[in-house]
């Protein structure tokens, strides 16, 4: 079979999906065959003798062959829904994805990405968040859009849903990493904000629009909120907001800035394990009074 038919996308989609290869499999495959067409070309022992990956695993890579043409046929749907796709391997793929350990090898958008030269964002935290979390997340999302910086977020109630809905009313630029495909918004009421989001800014995801959203597609798009964003900001967190949490490693991994709003920290009954737990972590502790300010200028 002649790999060159088909196209680069249908080639990493077969892997990815027909060969259940994951983020770190597909690096582990690129180092060790140095191309798609090895990949493809890999005999099965040249498999086999990759550490971790197992006969059950080998065998369905081994098989990805025979999954091309049906590869094809799904990312020309992608196209016919006006659903982009981008591989590694695109000029366009977002040079900040490949500072991740994990890059997708392939993921979908709907309306933009973030552009190179602009500046964005993330704005996370809790989706049981109080009203004064979500006023405060509202305010500095508006606050930072108006001074053409993208907020980035993961469409999730509480924090992530006022962030989005702030940066979109004072005119700017939201985007949207899902846990879930394009055809299963999730939490549901959020589906009218995601259509608004493709006109005024983008959604994005690593997974085939059929996918439904589980805890732990939500937890593994954290890393991709952090790794499109030049600094991570948390809106509100408690002590079980174990997603931002884990957004918080993953800023950390990466060497990027992360603050934490301590707006409300003082009222009383408030639990401030979280963020105590992030500070302790390394998040820079600021107000909204003079939050816009610390974080556009630690994006200069």
């Amino acid at each position: 079979m002649n790999i060159e038919n088909y196209s680069t996308a249908a080639q990493v989609w077969a892997l990815r999906h027909f060969g259940k290869v994951g983020p770190r499999t597909f690096r582990t495959l690129m180092v060790r065959f140095g191309n798609l067409e090895n990949i493809f070309m890999a005999e099965m022992d040249e498999l086999l003798d990759i550490s971790g990956l197992g006969e059950k695993r080998s065998n369905r890579i081994y098989d990805c062959d025979q999954t091309l043409d049906e590869a094809e046929e799904f990312i020309n749907s992608m196209r016919e829904r006006e659903i982009r796709c981008y591989t590694q391997f695109d000029d366009d793929y977002p040079y900040l994805f490949n500072e991740l350990n994990d890059p997708p090898p392939i993921f979908f958008a709907r309306g933009n990405l973030p552009k190179e030269d602009e500046k964005a964002v993330a704005i996370v935290g809790s989706h049981k968040a109080t009203s004064e979390g979500i006023s405060y997340a509202v305010e500095l999302a508006g606050q930072l859009a108006k001074k053409s910086v993208s907020i980035v977020s993961g469409l999730a109630r509480g924090i992530d849903t006022s962030a989005h809905i702030g940066a979109i009313r004072a005119g700017g630029k939201s985007f949207a990493v899902l846990g879930s495909g394009f055809d299963n918004i999730y939490p549901e009421e959020n589906r009218p904000l995601a259509i608004e989001l493709v006109e005024k800014g983008g959604l994005i995801s690593e997974y085939a629009p059929d996918t439904k959203s589980s805890p732990g597609l939500n937890m593994a798009r954290n890393r991709l909120t952090v790794g499109l964003s030049d600094a991570v900001v948390v809106g509100e967190i408690f002590g079980d907001s174990s997603g931002t949490l884990d957004s918080a490693k993953c800023c950390f991994q990466l060497g990027k800035l992360m603050f934490v709003l301590i707006d409300g920290c003082d009222l009383p009954g408030k639990d401030n394990k979280g963020v105590e737990k992030v500070i302790e972590m390394g998040a820079i502790p600021i107000t909204l009074d003079d939050a816009t300010e610390i974080i556009i200028n630690s994006l200069v």
